[in-house]
């Protein structure tokens, strides 16, 4: 795992660790409590398009 797929990862996670502790947001406590891992897979998914988007500015030039 590259360093870029771990900052993403672990900034995904961490901002769903802070969500967990929001209580007044008005969503349920299972996806509340899940959201650390939904995030850090949404982190993971924002590096894939970032890295692809590079590889392809790349072989254009």
């Amino acid at each position: 795992m590259g360093p870029t797929r771990l900052r993403y990862t672990m900034l995904g996670f961490i901002i769903g660790v802070v969500l967990v502790y929001v209580k007044e947001l008005p969503i349920s406590e299972g996806v509340r409590f899940a959201s650390p891992f939904y995030l850090a897979g949404i982190g993971l998914l924002i590096d894939g398009f970032i890295l692809r988007w590079k590889q392809r500015k790349s072989q254009d030039q």
